[in-house]
């Protein structure tokens, strides 16, 4: 039996048929008022547009890594102002947060793109956009600054997103642990995720470990902190013990480096 949806189908053309009259066309100014409404809507249900945005701009940066291995001399240099390398980090200190949008390959970026949209706009519903955006952020500089604290003033260069996804995981767990909600599958995927890679090489298990404290203690602080802030806004106390926990990275970055590179 033939396919009437397929143009080459006998009979009239169905409305889903590019040979159709009738079809109905979208000019760009209409498809881009359409993105726009679907955009703003999310915005206001707390749907995954951070989330969604995140993952775009690490497709963006994956794309631009794999048009400048045509140029090799680009390719490293880009590179080498983008991408992690504990020793060199205390003077581009940017690659604590750059390194967590490039990516070694399409296996890498592939894997990391899809816990980070599966976990992510669950826990972007919960906190919000900017609050969410914050807790990415900061268990990525967490994973990165783990990183040099294990390495020093080692020329060891890392990048990927899974210091930010891990911190995601931490975050989540203190909020099953809140609710009260049964996580033994969660508990079983990190211990894979996160111990079985020390016995591989090339892998950055320490950024991993320090995402994933980073968001746990993050998320702690917002749920359980001071009681003074308690009351205030999800926004509000992100900033309090963001600002907070950034600062203790930096303080532990920088300290370990200096001592690292000078005595």
């Amino acid at each position: 039996m033939a396919n009437p949806f397929t143009p080459g189908a006998s009979g009239p053309a169905g409305p889903w048929d590019p040979r159709n009259p009738h079809r109905p066309q979208q000019n760009f100014s209409q498809r881009w008022q359409r993105f726009t409404r679907v955009w703003s809507n999310n915005w206001r249900l707390n749907g995954p547009n951070i989330t969604q945005a995140i993952v775009a701009l690490n497709l963006l940066v994956f794309v631009a890594q794999e048009v400048l291995k045509l140029f090799p001399v680009a390719s490293a240099t880009f590179t080498s102002y983008t991408a992690l390398i504990s020793g060199y980090s205390l003077f581009y200190p940017w690659t604590l947060l750059t390194s967590a949008f490039m990516h070694t390959g399409f296996t890498h970026i592939l894997m990391n793109m899809l816990i980070l949209y599966f976990v992510g706009k669950e826990l972007e519903k919960l906190l919000g956009h900017r609050a969410f955006l914050s807790m990415y952020l900061i268990s990525a500089l967490g994973g990165s600054v783990a990183y040099v604290l294990w390495h020093g003033a080692a020329i060891s260069a890392v990048m990927g997103a899974s210091g930010a996804i891990y911190g995601l995981f931490g975050a989540m767990m203190t909020v099953y642990n809140r609710i009260g909600s049964r996580s033994q599958g969660m508990l079983l995927f990190l211990f894979i995720m996160l111990f079985v890679p020390i016995f591989f090489g090339n892998v950055a298990w320490q950024a991993h470990l320090g995402g994933f404290i980073t968001g746990a203690a993050l998320s702690t602080l917002m749920m359980r902190g001071l009681p003074i802030w308690r009351s205030a806004s999800i926004n509000k106390r992100m900033a309090i013990y963001g600002t907070f926990m950034t600062v203790i990275l930096l303080i532990a970055w920088s300290a370990r480096l200096v001592f690292a590179l000078f005595f």
